[in-house]
């Protein structure tokens, strides 16, 4: 196996594509301008080593991504419709920190460590509303901002400074309408680590503060956390593990996108109203389209493929009706792909947002407490705020062998879900099972995933 400075180097990756058409090839065929964002493309070598099964297993490893990676990157606490009023707090744990993110001004968020100064118990078990923190054990009592309000028998206590006695802080970064926490003393900005990615999702309605969460379940898996996110970091799997979508889903002809120069995030573009090249068969346009609009409650005129369009333009004009009917979306340069095509950027470790209009989904992917072996999905959807709809604060919680169809607010994605979900305990038993130093994967179609362990490998170099 190759070491982890031999993975450092990045290369170009050389064209290695099977037939059919590339995403910028169906960028050429647009009726409109297509934003630089989508052609800005790079694809780099990565190598070919195994990846070590260890990484998704053993104790030791995990903890150190705990101490070298969580306790050193910017992840995503919660959204800022979470805490909207002042005095609203959210619980966010990572491991066995337990983060506190507080608003205790309307144009103000912090975050502190959730715990007692005094005998260390849990402050707030949960999220909620409150005028100050008071720790349930005994009483000792600190403002929004953090400073000692209260100590309990202070008569006691003549080796305690009020003014010293602060909720240690943690650092806040806030990018469309997400809440960002680092756990470091002194992190890497947030404006540094972000790089690019607010100016490329702040142009043409990309924006994800201009959304509000109005789905949030949260899934327990038997799988390492990496395992489950590394499932939707490709579309390879889609002809196999979601076969319903073969009609209309180019999985084969997905672009993946890794930058040499940035280092916490990387794109995948799969293209719709593009039969799979697995499918077997042939398909007409209009069988394509048939198959792509199924479910969505078209007029009897739009069931039917207009003349002179492709499958994949007609699904597209559809889709840009809906948003500006039924989500006051009105985006009259909208290409056909940011109107349909899967276009979702992984940042660094854990979050996946989806972006243009092809779904309003975000994922976030994280340790079950310190147990290798389990994890939590999360899964939000985030709604334009012009179709009017009001924050859901609730969360739906499902638990390991639950379906996702006990969650009536997904829909029609529970499906697809379960569909995913249900290759990952059996991923973690194989995984354990393996004869061998690990799983082999492919240059291309998996590259983002070789990029993720790259990220990794440097932050438990001490190279992040």
């Amino acid at each position: 196996m190759t070491t982890r400075d031999d993975r450092r180097a990045t290369h170009a990756l050389p064209a290695m594509r099977g037939p059919g058409p590339t995403i910028q090839q169906l960028l050429d065929q647009e009726r409109g301008p297509v934003p630089p964002a989508l052609r800005d493309t790079s694809a780099i070598d990565l190598g070919t080593e195994v990846l070590a099964k260890e990484r998704y297993y053993d104790p030791e490893f995990a903890r150190q991504e705990f101490d070298h990676m969580w306790s050193r990157v910017w992840q995503m606490a919660c959204r800022e419709e979470d805490i909207p009023e002042v005095g609203d707090h959210y619980v966010y744990e990572i491991g066995k920190k337990s983060v506190l993110v507080v608003r205790p001004a309307e144009n103000e968020i912090k975050a502190f460590h959730n715990v007692c100064l005094h005998r260390g118990r849990i402050l707030k078990d949960c999220s909620g509303s409150a005028q100050f923190i008071r720790c349930p054990f005994h009483g000792f009592t600190w403002g929004l901002d953090g400073s000692c309000q209260q100590v309990t028998n202070e008569w006691d206590f003549p080796h305690v400074n009020k003014d010293e006695f602060k909720l240690p802080s943690v650092h806040v970064g806030r990018w469309g309408g997400f809440i960002f926490v680092n756990l470091a003393e002194r992190p890497e900005s947030f404006e540094s680590y972000m790089e690019d990615l607010p100016e490329i999702f702040g142009t043409r309605g990309w924006d994800l503060g201009d959304r509000v969460k109005v789905v949030h379940v949260l899934k327990r898996n038997r799988c390492n956390w990496k395992v489950a996110l590394e499932a939707f970091t490709e579309s390879m799997h889609s002809a196999a593990t979601h076969p319903g979508a073969m009609p209309w889903l180019g999985e084969a002809f997905s672009q993946y996108d890794v930058w040499p120069d940035k280092r916490h995030y990387s794109r995948m573009i799969s293209p719709r109203g593009v039969p799979s090249p697995h499918l077997g068969r042939q398909l007409t346009e209009e069988e394509v389209y048939q198959a792509g609009v199924a479910g969505w409650h078209l007029s009897e005129e739009e069931q039917t493929l207009p003349d002179g369009l492709t499958a994949r333009q007609a699904m597209a004009d559809v889709k840009r009706r809906i948003l500006k009917e039924e989500h006051g979306v009105d985006v009259p340069d909208m290409t056909d792909c940011e109107a349909v095509d899967t276009i979702h950027y992984h940042i660094f470790p854990n979050l996946v947002c989806w972006t243009a209009w092809g779904s309003f989904l975000v994922y976030r992917f994280r340790p079950n407490g310190t147990d290798p072996t389990t994890s939590i999905m999360e899964i939000y959807m985030l709604m334009p705020r012009a179709t009017g709809q009001t924050p859901v604060p609730t969360l739906t919680e499902l638990d390991y062998d639950d379906s996702h169809h006990l969650a009536p607010e997904l829909a029609a994605f529970s499906d697809v879900f379960d569909e995913d979900l249900s290759n990952m305990p059996y991923v973690q038993r194989g995984l354990e099972a393996m004869e061998g130093p690990g799983i082999t994967v492919s240059r291309y179609h998996e590259m983002r995933l070789r990029f993720f362990h790259k990220r990794l490998d440097d932050y438990l170099d001490g190279r992040g």
